[in-house]
């Protein structure tokens, strides 16, 4: 019995493979290791397709106060004296801080080493929105390049964050409060902690007159423009972007581990070009494409 059940079976197979394509019957080994249609992402791709939000904020052409009436301002420093007006052609800058995600995919397209805090694959996906942190001036230069854009200008940074009447932090004058800024309040300082950082789209309150977001605390953010502490005593009123040299460049609008007084739109800091900090991101700004009228031809049309 058990060999005439082999010879049915053997007959039943005979039978299938003369009903099969000639090409199946003679397909190799080679044709049978051929990659599926669809494969899985690995972790750092699949976190890259994350949607972020996005988009830019305009900044339209015109004058606004830079700088910081002491009288006003009692926390102000002498490098940020004296106040004085500043006309600025039109530009858009980022609603938000350049995420993590965002990063990723510039990392991706172009080779460049992950920031130091990409521990795990390369983040956490609760990380996703964070701000990215721990990159340089140039590596910061470097994606706005890449994103078709630039770093803000001082001015324009400025300008941005605390709109036309000199208001000391993007929502007006009064202090920071909890619902408006990722900031180290009074008696709350936590230490390095990663990631005590908000999500870019956080704080919807505490956004600038122009709806830019966190212009003030979660990190602060590198800008174009050389240091020099005693740049505003020149008053170049048209279009500033800073000394032609020097060996810091200026970062803005303080962290979530630094105290308010820091985070004040008008406040300056700086480092080298090379230092990278888990307190610092950046965002990107982008001239608008037709030039605005000039500082003196505006003065003479509109007498400010």
């Amino acid at each position: 019995m058990p060999r005439i059940a082999n010879c049915k079976i053997t007959a039943v197979t005979l039978l299938v493979m003369s009903l099969l394509p000639i090409e199946l019957l003679h397909a190799t080994h080679e044709l049978s290791k051929q990659p599926p249609l669809w494969s899985v992402l690995d972790e750092a791709e699949r976190l890259a397709t994350i949607e972020v939000p996005g988009g830019m904020a305009l900044v339209p052409a015109g004058w606004f106060l830079m700088g910081s009436d002491p009288q006003k301002d009692r926390a102000a420093g002498p490098q940020e004296f004296p106040q004085h007006r500043v006309f600025l052609d039109a530009f858009v800058i980022d609603r938000y801080e350049v995420s993590n995600v965002e990063y990723l995919r510039f990392v991706l397209a172009t080779g460049t080493d992950w920031p130091k805090f990409w521990r795990e694959s390369p983040f956490p996906e609760k990380a996703a929105l964070h701000p990215v942190i721990n990159v340089s001036w140039h590596e910061a230069d470097a994606y706005c390049r890449w994103a078709a854009k630039r770093l803000p200008t001082e001015a324009e940074w400025e300008k941005a964050a605390r709109g036309e009447d000199g208001r000391v932090f993007p929502w007006g004058d009064e202090p920071a409060g909890w619902i408006k800024s990722n900031i180290a309040h009074p008696g709350s300082k936590r230490g390095f902690k990663y990631p005590p950082l908000a999500n870019v789209n956080r704080y919807d309150k505490g956004v600038s007159p122009y709806g830019v977001y966190q212009m003030a605390g979660n990190v602060s953010e590198w800008v174009a423009d050389w240091f020099d502490p005693e740049y505003y005593q020149r008053n170049r009123s048209d279009n500033p972007t800073g000394p032609a040299a020097g060996e810091l460049k200026v970062f803005r609008g303080g962290s979530w581990n630094e105290d308010p007084e820091v985070a004040r739109s008008a406040g300056r800091n700086a480092g080298t070009p090379d230092r990278k900090s888990y307190l610092t991101g950046f965002r990107c700004a982008r001239s608008e494409a037709s030039r605005q009228p000039s500082a003196v031809s505006y003065q003479l049309t509109n007498n400010p």
